[in-house]
């Protein structure tokens, strides 16, 4: 047995621990319903080519017909900004690591029936979220065990344990790296086994074994070469304080390094992929992108994970008790540069994503930090002769409120479908990076606060405005999805239309919809309407019909600027009543609407689904 603080290291319990928090986590990161299936789309699919069809290429597969695209510095497949085209051929553009680390996982799925392919060799999207949210969870779920033996080294049982579920549900862990194959979920893994070496290595528990090293190092460059600033990190500290191996490590490294130089200068012609050249990196927006991945409310990874503020804490208050500096060191270094190189992507919000994805490679660092910083703060209390006890009981009442805020923050990521369609309602985050600092509905906060009104606001016209064209989107607040051919979908239990007058008169608004029902399974569609927060109609629909309802906007309720809100209690999304794949809660689907002036007097109006006291035409 090892001595740990005033604990013992207990080989046995370590582990049971360890299990129980594998498969706690495990079962957190499965129920969480948000899926982040983007740049990942296709990953599992190269995988199953190379165990099926033993290629890199996909051009094999039944895709849709594409013509290569220029998209700034490749060319796309058609649409798909995943696929790109070379020398005629078809792959997928993002690096290939984790499909390869994958594989074995892919084929235990594809045993179960579980694949990235249809019978007819179609890409199977279902099957490709399904694969992914598996392996991503299991991974993420056993980088939480990680964490545990990280902390074991340096802290006792119950420190170990908080720090254990922090890194992981306080982190983009939960919120990212668990919720799809994003590049950083393996580069994290590998990374926390690469910490857990370092830090062994530190405490004389493990032995530094430089091939092992440089195998993780390597596949985690090839995993997303961002990490490259992690290992050239680590080199340095290698050669610095562990150089007996610094030799075999780098031989080790060179060879990893050749045989991927040698897959890319096969297949593309060049010595790195499109997706792996420094010429993606810009500095035209360095101090802005370096601010946004910092403190927006859209991307700020100190917004997002508040908790480092209180581990920065530890480290400065504590630093004279600090017993492993260098690494400390290390892990600063890291950090700072990881955070300046994101901050050369002219992209750097990361696209449709949450938080601070681009900073999710940076987790077993933080957690690191946060070992020692705890382990400095017992050991400085542990040699203290003042009491100080309510200055102790602030100090972790603090850390306690920082970390709840970090895992409800990461939490709603995670479960929170709003947050996810933040990206693109109201407005399109990729059209518009300016979301990024609006403080008036914060990507964490999309589920509690609806979206700020339109800064244009149509006036409302005598002219029936059409829901499938773009124009309509002057009269959308939230809760609408796109245009689909003939009508356009709610995709919540709330939605909102808004108008403008220049004369304030009585009118009435009609509009043709259709509700989601489903005969037997889901037969009726409430909806309620609200004019500027006063009732004006209840509906209920028992039927697919078509329906133009009409109701009467009084004067007395208008106003210049006015939204009408539609409340269906009873949306639900077609997936979850095994209708298909679609998860989008439903309600109505509203193919137009028009305003007309009326002598109106104000009396909320109802409607069954046979009779209506305002005029219903099907």
């Amino acid at each position: 047995m090892l001595r740990v603080g005033k604990q013992l290291f207990r080989p046995g319990s370590d582990v049971m621990l360890a299990v129980l928090l594998f498969v706690a986590t495990l079962s957190i990161f499965l129920v969480s319903r948000v899926h982040q299936v983007t740049d990942s789309s296709y990953s599992m699919l190269l995988s199953e080519s190379l165990i099926h069809r033993h290629s890199f290429a996909l051009d094999s597969y039944a895709l849709p017909r594409g013509e290569p695209v220029w998209f700034g510095d490749y060319f796309k497949y058609g649409n798909i900004y995943q696929l790109e085209v070379v020398n005629s051929r078809i792959y997928y553009y993002f690096p290939p690591g984790s499909s390869l680390l994958s594989i074995p996982f892919v084929v235990v799925m594809n045993g179960f029936d579980i694949s990235a392919t249809n019978a007819d060799a179609t890409y199977n999207p279902r099957g490709e979220a399904t694969i992914e949210a598996i392996i991503s969870a299991l991974l993420m779920a056993g980088l939480a065990a990680i964490f545990f033996y990280l902390a074991r080294m340096a802290l006792p049982t119950c420190w170990s344990v908080i720090v254990a579920l922090g890194g992981v549900l306080g982190t983009q862990v939960w919120s990212t790296a668990s919720r799809g194959l994003w590049t950083d979920t393996w580069g994290s893994f590998l990374l926390g086994f690469v910490v857990l070496m370092l830090l062994g290595a530190a405490t004389n528990r493990i032995r530094l074994k430089p091939i092992l090293l440089a195998t993780l190092l390597s596949w985690m460059y090839i995993v997303r070469p961002t990490f490259a600033v992690h290992i050239i990190a680590i080199t340095v500290y290698v050669f610095f304080f562990y150089r007996s191996i610094f030799l075999r490590l780098a031989i080790a490294g060179a060879v990893w390094f050749a045989a991927f130089v040698l897959y890319s200068w096969r297949l593309f012609g060049h010595m790195l992929p499109g997706y792996y050249r420094t010429s993606r990196l810009q500095f035209d927006v360095f101090w802005t992108a370096l601010a946004g991945n910092l403190i927006s409310p859209g991307r700020g990874l100190l917004v997002y994970v508040p908790v480092l503020l209180f581990i920065g804490y530890l480290l400065a208050r504590y630093r004279r008790q600090l017993v492993y500096r260098r690494l400390v060191v290390l892990s600063l270094a890291v950090i700072v540069a990881h955070i300046a190189i994101i901050s050369c992507f002219v992209h750097w919000w990361g696209g449709h994503s949450f938080g601070a994805r681009f900073s999710t490679g940076l987790v077993p660092w933080f957690v690191l930090l946060a070992i020692l910083g705890l382990q400095a703060m017992l050991k400085a209390r542990a040699t203290s002769v003042s009491g100080k006890t309510f200055g102790r009981k602030l100090e972790l009442l603090t850390g306690g409120v920082l970390l709840f805020l970090s895992a409800t923050i990461n939490g709603l990521g995670a479960t929170a479908d709003a947050t996810w369609l933040w990206n693109t309602r109201p407005l399109n985050i990729d059209e518009h990076p300016e979301r990024n600092w609006d403080w008036r509905q914060p990507q964490f906060l999309a589920s509690l606060i609806r979206p700020p009104l339109p800064k244009n606001i149509a006036v409302a016209t005598l002219d029936r405005v059409d829901f499938t064209t773009p124009e309509s989107a002057a009269y959308l607040w939230y809760g609408w999805s796109p245009a689909e051919p003939t009508f356009r979908w709610t995709e919540a239990k709330e939605a909102a239309l808004v108008f403008r007058l220049n004369a304030i008169k009585d009118l009435q608004l009609t509009a043709k919809l259709h509700a989601f029902v489903i005969p037997n399974r889901h037969p009726e569609q409430r909806l309620s309407v609200v004019l500027n927060g006063k009732p004006i109609g209840k509906f209920s629909f028992n039927d697919e019909t078509a329906h133009e309802i009409t109701l009467a906007l009084p004067s007395s309720l208008l106003r210049q600027k006015n939204f009408v809100e539609f409340f269906l209690p009873d949306a639900a999304s077609p997936n979850s009543l095994g209708q298909g794949d679609d998860w989008r809660p439903l309600g109505i689907a509203v193919s137009w609407i028009q305003f007309s002036p009326k002598a109106a007097s104000y009396l909320p109006q109802s409607y069954n689904g046979e009779s209506l006291l305002s005029s219903a035409r099907h």
